[in-house]
């Protein structure tokens, strides 16, 4: 779980004493030409939309440690696939990688979805050149072998309308089922065109929009550019969040069985009238995520700029980019939240222009530098991020393994852009995270879901590996700590989203560091539980299950002073139950209550006795007169003795 809010003093000690005292000074130069990247965005044939278009991606697809370029080419011949050399140069190697169809191309997001090991792409399309069609998603399967297939068709996710729709997409494990779900925004009337496909586990996917009635509690239709998951409230199951034009953006709530609610007015998350990009990180150092919605400034019409809303875990977002200092941006399009300078807090880059108004038109991209205190000084141009074309997609990455973070921008008819972050002085140390979940069939490929958080002191940060769309492109897949004059880290800690938890102390800085889960075969977290008013209940064990040797079981999340109900067997029925599973065959029912916090926890010796390969199936469940269901219940959780 992410930690709650220390109050006003802890964040006024963040302000006083940041992680480094903002000694590093970033200095950006494009280098798209000195490193083989700039390539030219343009199509030879206009389409619907086709001036909002203009995307890409980025991640490490040959798994050699350095992180590589795609880019939708618009139309105008292949896509571009630059592979990274390892010394600051790249080598277009599309074609060689079998993506050898031209086609007009609009966005595209990275996520290892048959859980491979192998990173692959999702790439929404207008169809061909001149005959634009529906059901051309491109779906490109790694082969491991420098190759991709396109297998969108035998997925089941070419198509997202019955017209030509899709921009940006985006993959999370919204099940917590251990693969990645994805889900495509659109612009179709009667949200027709954004549809939500459930990973079958099998290479295949369903689309199960209707099915869970995604959109029977939105009574408008949302003209969707920007999707993301993210778990805003800690349970664990990730939110959607979908950026939208013309005011229509969304806040969607999961409810932890398989179905979301529309939660948007009540989240206060219904602020910006012309929502395109995104970004999200927690910007006031405090465990919870932030969003940040990129909307047009333009106060003489009556459009009042972009969107910061700070998370309070319950109740309302507050929407503070006024008294933040970035509601101006300008026509927003992509934007990428990164500590650029090392100083222990995020930053916000922004790309903008628009090609039909002569207000917007070569528009400057916006750098908002963050103070430390809640407010940010735009510095784009005085740090040498002098990009003033149609910007669209935007990325972080760090291309050249230097350990400050870079920017990529797509142009909309134009070249992109790959603008080094030269970062100087002498307190700027940092740390770079990927996560290898590629031997837990419990966790989303690349670590999907994952809060990982720093500590040096008494100053925490906190960064996430949840992928997500920043309008037409997703960004590298790890998480970046500035670290300011930090020699090491106290604690870093990794809270997985099956609920275990990796604690590494006095971790060295300037490095890159690939963290993989706790080798436990011995506990395996199955079934969807049900969520309460505090979340979905949490059960958990640890210990060998060797005969005589001590097994803990604990329960987070449940409802506080109360009686539970905890259930264990040698069978399984795995039945589905007011839309969570039940998991065991009730052999045994013990009751226990729970503490203030809705927590409990035993610890005892392991029964002697027991065959190698024993499965006994443990669950809890409490009834809940107040929420909307009769009862709540936790996952279910598989113990195997060795």
């Amino acid at each position: 779980m992410l930690r709650m809010p220390l109050g006003l003093a802890f964040f006024c000690s963040l302000v006083a004493a940041p992680l480094g005292a903002q000694d590093g000074v970033p200095s950006f130069s494009n280098q798209a030409g000195a490193a083989g990247v700039d390539f030219m965005h343009q199509n030879p044939h206009v389409f619907n939309k086709s001036d909002y278009t203009g995307g890409g991606t980025v991640g490490d697809y040959d798994r050699n440690g350095s992180t590589d370029i795609f880019g939708v080419s618009g139309g105008s011949g292949l896509d571009h696939l630059f592979i990274n050399n390892g010394d600051g140069t790249f080598t277009d190697s599309a074609a060689a990688w079998g993506m050898t169809t031209v086609h007009l191309g609009k966005a595209a997001t990275s996520g290892d979805y048959n859980d491979d090991g192998w990173l692959d792409m999702y790439v929404t399309s207008a169809g061909a050149v001149g005959n634009q069609s529906p059901g051309k998603h491109k779906l490109f399967r790694n082969n491991g072998n420098n190759s991709f297939t396109d297998v969108a068709v035998a997925a089941g996710v070419a198509f997202s309308a019955v017209t030509e729709d899709g921009y940006g997409s985006a993959f999370g494990d919204y099940d917590l089922d251990g693969d990645l779900d994805l889900f495509v925004a659109g612009w179709k009337t009667n949200n027709a065109g954004s549809r939500l496909f459930q990973n079958d586990g099998d290479g295949t996917f369903t689309d199960v929009t209707d099915a869970i009635g995604f959109w029977s509690g939105t009574t408008i239709t949302v003209k969707g550019f920007a999707p993301r998951f993210v778990d805003m409230d800690g349970d664990k199951y990730p939110e959607l969040l979908l950026v939208g034009d013309y005011g229509t953006s969304r806040y969607f709530q999961n409810e932890a069985d398989g179905t979301f609610t529309d939660v948007t007015l009540a989240k206060n998350a219904n602020q910006d009238e012309n929502g395109m990009g995104q970004t999200v990180g927690d910007f006031d150092n405090d465990g919870r995520f932030d969003w940040y919605v990129c909307s047009i400034h333009w106060p003489s019409v009556g459009w009042t700029g972009n969107k910061l809303y700070l998370n309070k875990s319950t109740g309302p977002l507050a929407e503070v980019s006024a008294s933040a200092g970035v509601g101006d941006g300008g026509y927003g399009w992509g934007a990428v939240s990164v500590d650029f300078d090392h100083d222990g807090f995020l930053d916000i880059a922004e790309t903008n222009g628009d090609n039909s108004t002569h207000l917007f038109l070569n528009e400057q991209s916006y750098l908002f530098m963050s103070n430390g205190n809640g407010s940010f000084t735009e510095s784009a141009l005085a740090l040498g991020l002098d990009h003033s074309n149609a910007g669209r997609g935007m990325v972080n990455l760090d291309y050249d393994d230097d350990g400050d973070q870079d920017i990529g921008i797509f142009t909309n008819f134009g070249l992109f852009t790959l603008w080094n972050n030269d970062l100087g002085g002498s307190e700027i140390a940092w740390l770079r995270v990927f996560l290898d979940t590629t031997a837990n069939d419990d966790l989303a490929a690349d670590g999907y879901g994952t809060v990982i958080s720093a500590t040096v002191g008494t100053s925490t940060q906190y960064r996430h590996v949840f992928g997500g769309d920043n309008y037409l492109s997703s960004s590298e897949l790890s998480a970046h700590f500035g670290l300011g004059a930090a020699t090491s880290i106290d604690e870093l800690r990794v809270e997985w989203s099956n609920g275990m938890v990796t604690v590494m102390n006095n971790v060295a800085v300037n490095q890159t560091l690939v963290v993989t889960p706790p080798e436990d075969d011995n506990w395996t977290r199955v079934g969807l539980g049900i969520g309460g008013a505090h979340g979905v209940p949490q059960i958990r064990g640890t210990g060998d299950l060797v005969a005589g040797q001590l097994t803990s079981l604990s329960l987070t999340n449940a409802k506080p002073s109360s009686l539970v109900y905890f259930v264990l067997a040698t069978t399984s029925v795995q039945l589905p139950f007011e839309g969570g599973v039940f998991v065991p065959s009730p052999d045994i029912i013990r009751v226990f209550g729970t503490d203030a916090e809705g927590g409990w926890s035993v610890t005892v010796p392991w029964s002697p006795g027991l065959p190698a390969g024993t499965n006994i199936w443990f669950q809890s469940w409490q009834q809940d007169a107040t929420g909307k269901l009769g009862w709540i219940g936790s996952n279910g959780l598989r113990a195997t003795t060795p």
